[in-house]
Parts: structure tokens; sequence; C-alpha cells
């Protein structure tokens, strides 16, 4: 008799797939969190008009959104390497995640990618991410959104389809850290989203 990896939360819980729950011991908060930047001026010059206007809040503000949408990015692609990984196509898996993410989590979604190919299950579609919501404080930070994937089916190779779990198969939360590194930003550990987020 033939065992199949079961398609179950612990396994389904967010599109890494670790097989395991989420690490709550660094849990960030879900709210508004501020990026600071600290704009240096030079010069001694004290005679401008003192009513012009500081561009410091500008520059911040800025600085910020260029950050937020960063991650963004890079968490699209991250679902996107994810979904590749997992439709059974891809010959490189640790390639996928160059760049998107940290080395444990590229460990976590080859290791259950692979898990998958050794039972014949693959998926098929892709997952709806929708709410992508940022929050960054100094050099890490969080990235939650919503994700419905009643159009990413598993399947195995006859064909058949797996019924997705119960509390997957409606828009459900996922979170993730996110943490700078050489200039960019890299997709971390899954986060357990509690009730801090409803989609």
């Amino acid at each position: 008799m033939t065992f199949l990896l079961p398609v179950s939360w612990l396994d389904r819980y967010c599109p890494c797939m670790s097989g395991s729950f989420p690490r709550t011991g660094r849990r960030f908060t879900v709210g508004l969190v501020s990026f600071a930047v600290v704009v240096a001026c030079s010069g001694d010059d004290t005679t401008g008009d003192p009513a012009s206007p500081t561009p410091t809040a500008a520059v911040t503000q800025d600085a910020a959104a260029q950050v937020e949408d960063q991650i963004r990015t890079t968490f699209e692609q991250f679902i996107a390497a994810v979904v590749e990984a997992q439709s059974g196509t891809a010959d490189d898996l640790e390639a996928l995640f160059e760049g998107l993410a940290t080395d444990e989590t590229t460990e976590l979604n080859v290791g259950i990618a692979s898990r998958y190919a050794d039972q014949g299950i693959v998926r098929v579609g892709e997952p709806v991410i929708s709410d992508v919501n940022v929050q960054v404080v100094d050099r890490s930070g969080v990235v939650s959104a919503c994700m419905d994937e009643s159009a990413w089916a598993p399947r195995l190779a006859s064909g058949a389809t797996i019924p997705p779990a119960e509390e997957l198969a409606a828009p459900h939360p996922v979170v993730y850290e996110v943490v700078e590194s050489e200039g960019g930003w890299l997709i971390g550990d899954p986060i357990e989203p509690g009730g801090t987020i409803t989609c």
C-alpha cells in the first residue's frame, strides 16, 4: 500500500509548508509601525530663510514607501517561487529562492517540495494573494497577506485531486518575517497569525 503524504494544516499552513507550526518566539506586532530615516545635512550656513520647509519628512516618507514596495515585490516573487517549486516542473529548487528567502526558509520550502515529489503530489494552478501589508522597523519587519488556495489544488500523478484542508478552503492569513540583506530584503520565518489578522 502506497503511503501518501497528507495535505494537512501542518504542511499547508502557509506556502512554505514547513511541516511544523510557525515559530512564535519572535512575533512582531501587526499594527502601525514607523520607519525612521536619518537625513544628514552638511554646511554651516545659517542665513537661510527660517520659514523654508524642511525636506526631512518627505524624504523619510519616500524612503519608507520605497522599502515597502521592495518588500512587496520580494514577497510576490517568493510566492511565485513556492508555486513553481510545488508544481513539479523545476529542476533546481534552491535556485528558485535565491535572493528571495533566507537559507532556513529556502531549506524548508525545498524540503516540502521534495517530499511532495516523492509522494507523487504536485500542485496545479496558483493561490490568490490579496491585502498585502508591510511593517518595517530598522532592518527587519513583517509582511502579511490573505491567501486563497482554492485554485491551487494538490493532485496525484493519477490526476486525482486531494481535497484541501477545511481551514484553507477560504482566504486565510499568512505572515512572514522579512530581514534586510545586502541592500535588499529576504523572506524569513513564517509567523503564526493568531487572531491579529482576518481575511
